[in-house]
């Protein structure tokens, strides 16, 4: 049975790190690379750190959305993870394959029946097997299936199959069969409940695209499909395979096909997912070559040369752009050998307005250009940032041409980014994060000024824009525009992915500043700046309380919680972490926890301060006309009896109220602002006073 502690041992975290650095898919990476390479500085300390974290109940960091254009148009929701949660993430996934492989028929499966996500093993630095290997044996699987006399075949794939993933579905099969324990089960969906929250809303759906650990836990669920088949199998003779989501029968006729896809379609609603209609559909195989994709073929003949190369690219390119469908994978194999020139420019943006889904192979031609950016390709771009609906190109195509424009380039976009910052402050519809670090790199880089009004664009943003922004300023030489008080509020900062942003550049930039006073330097930083030797010991509290509570009420004030709770503290901050999950799901149970830390707080903040008198554990209500704490600290007084008062009126205290004999209930939600008020205010005149 696997547990929390499981999840967080030392070396199953490092392994998690480790494993977000050797995923093969790039495009997730490259928003990260250098987050990944300032957190590995000091690794052992951070994951200690953060291990202390997940003891005493982790809180993530809110998740930021980028969408991704799709060759029909429309958009794929990419899901951007603070470092930090993308290594629990991995982490529980890490658990999860384990149990999943742990059931012999999932890895009797590998490369018969399921191709993709097979996991590797527990020790292996790469989290799955080779994708290409895996892609090779499906496409032979097929074949070899075709050449036995399957001769008829259906294609069944689902619409986004990571986005309607069912929560408590995927809570039931961690628990049943790849032997989460009950605690461990309930926090990874808490976890993915929070990392696909929307607007505050809970959706109880999905996982996170993007992250490689995503694509195990979906094959937990889709196992689900390989298990059913096998039942019919004993009964109906055909052979199915399954790539992800993307399933082929194959059978030696066509009545057979038809009603095995019917079944699919029925288990699909049954596990809450959704058949893609526009895929799903059945004929006799005319040709095998036409039903696959041989990623093993080579694009060029081994005697071309690297020009001949180039030529053949654009003419194979040209010819695959005209069939229906275009073969897009082949078309983004040949665009990275061709050569930059005016021909090729006008070949890539026709490309890339066909299937926009390729913009990451023309922002990869674009990077590569060897002269300054020429106005064919610079006027395109000029044009995406111009169309609010291209956000995510022009993010992406920004990065690829700042510091390669030419003077009256750098003027016109420079100009642009001002009018879509500006613009975006009255009535904003700036959505795309990269797009939005990029505008303000244009103004950092070129403008001649970078004032108070440029760093609010920044100050505004969020954290993903904030910790590129200071990694490309570094880079391109702008970071002393910003300036050492910039700097410093980053390193100070409480969030993971600012404060090693700040050191990583304060110990590579040339700033005169010496160090604020190291307590007052976040903990990530100071690991950071004692691996680099910059100080000689760390000092920090490795208590969560102080962001629990920023989260609750937006409580920023430095204060030593542990020394203050003493041997209370660890007891307060996990009651403080579990309230803190019951504030969006049930407000009685919040308001009840919330009581029991009242009393302990009382109990231990007496001790400290004996004019406020007398206090016995467990009797909270004898305050009530405490004339010490009504007369020293009246609004923590106020908090503490009010919130009493309401878990006395609560179903979970009593049956009935004392003084009118009227049934008790649930807190009412229309409470909540007034608890808000109660608590923000209490906290914070407790924190001054004591």
């Amino acid at each position: 049975m696997f547990s929390i502690k499981d999840v967080a041992k030392q070396s199953n975290l490092i392994l998690a790190y480790n494993r977000l650095l050797t995923n093969p898919e790039s495009t997730y990476k490259n928003f990260f690379r250098d987050s990944y390479s300032a957190y590995g500085i000091a690794i052992e300390k951070n994951i200690t750190l953060l291990r202390s974290k997940m003891k005493s109940g982790y809180l993530p960091t809110n998740t930021i959305r980028v969408f991704m254009p799709k060759a029909n148009g429309l958009s794929r929701m990419y899901t951007l993870m603070s470092i930090e949660d993308q290594i629990v993430y991995q982490a529980y996934a890490n658990v999860l394959a384990e149990g999943l492989v742990a059931i012999p028929q999932v890895r009797k499966r590998y490369k018969k029946s399921v191709f993709g996500n097979l996991y590797s093993n527990s020790v292996s630095q790469f989290f799955y097997q080779k994708w290409q290997d895996s892609y090779k044996a499906y496409t032979k699987a097929i074949i070899k299936a075709y050449e036995s006399g399957k001769k008829y075949i259906a294609s069944f794939d689902l619409t986004a199959c990571y986005d309607s993933i069912n929560h408590h579905l995927l809570r039931t099969v961690l628990t049943d069969k790849c032997r989460f324990s009950d605690n461990c089960a309930n926090m990874f969906i808490q976890l993915l409940a929070q990392w696909e929250s929307s607007c505050s809303l809970e959706l109880a759906t999905g996982i996170p695209q993007g992250p490689q650990a995503s694509g195990i836990v979906a094959e937990a669920i889709l196992a689900e499909y390989d298990s059913y088949i096998e039942k019919i199998q004993k009964e109906t003779s055909f052979l199915y395979f399954r790539y992800v989501d993307d399933i082929r029968i194959l059978a030696d006729n066509e009545e057979t096909v038809r009603w095995v896809l019917f079944l699919l379609d029925k288990r699909s609603k049954e596990l809450g997912l959704f058949p893609q209609s526009s895929k799903i559909a059945i004929h006799k195989i005319s040709n095998i070559n036409d039903e696959i994709k041989r990623i093993s073929k080579p694009l060029f003949e081994d005697e071309f040369d690297k020009e001949k190369k180039s030529i053949v690219a654009i003419n194979s390119i040209k010819t695959l752009m005209k069939e229906e469908p275009a073969d897009l994978t082949t078309i983004k194999r040949y665009f990275q050998y061709v050569e930059q020139s005016a021909k090729s420019n006008k070949l890539a943006i026709e490309a890339v307005r066909k299937f926009p889904n390729m913009i990451h192979s023309f922002a990869f031609y674009v990077q590569r250009y060897p002269r300054k950016i020429p106005p064919t390709i610079s006027d395109y771009i000029y044009e995406c940032c111009q169309d609010k609906t291209q956000q995510f190109s022009s993010g992406i195509l920004l990065e690829a041409i700042i510091g390669n424009l030419n003077s009256k380039d750098i003027s016109r976009f420079t100009e642009l980014a001002k009018q879509m910052l500006n613009s975006d402050k009255k009535r904003a519809f700036i959505v795309d994060s990269r797009y939005r670090s990029q505008l303000i790199a244009l103004v950092l880089l070129y403008d001649s000024k970078f004032g108070v009004r440029q760093k609010n664009y920044l100050k505004k943003s969020d954290w993903w824009v904030r910790s590129k922004l200071i990694y490309q300023a570094q880079k391109n030489g702008s970071i002393n525009k910003l300036g050492a008080p910039f700097l410093e509020e980053y390193i100070k900062s409480p969030e993971c992915e600012l404060s090693i942003a700040g050191a990583n550049c304060y110990l590579l930039a040339p700033l005169p500043n010496e160090l604020p006073p190291v307590n007052t330097v976040a903990p990530y930083a100071q690991n950071i700046f004692k691996q680099a030797g910059v100080i000689q010991r760390s000092r920090y509290s490795n208590s969560q309380i102080a962001r629990y509570l920023k989260e609750l009420v937006g409580i920023q004030q430095t204060f030593s919680w542990k020394k203050k709770l003493g041997k209370e503290h660890d007891q307060i901050e996990r009651t403080l972490f579990i309230a803190m999950g019951y504030w969006k799901t049930d407000l009685t149970a919040f308001v009840n926890l919330w009581d029991t830390m009242d009393d302990r707080i009382c109990s231990l903040i007496t001790k400290d301060h004996i004019e406020l008198g007398g206090y016995t554990l467990g009797k909270i209500g004898a305050i009530n006309r405490s004339k010490g704490f009504i007369g020293n600290i009246p609004k923590f007084h106020k908090m503490c009896m009010e919130l009493h008062r309401l878990r006395l009126h609560s179903h979970l205290s009593h049956s009935e109220i004392r003084d009118t004999h009227q049934y008790t209930g649930p807190i009412p939600q229309s409470k909540r602002k007034a608890i808000l008020k109660l608590i923000d205010e209490g906290i914070r005149e407790l924190i001054q006073f004591w």
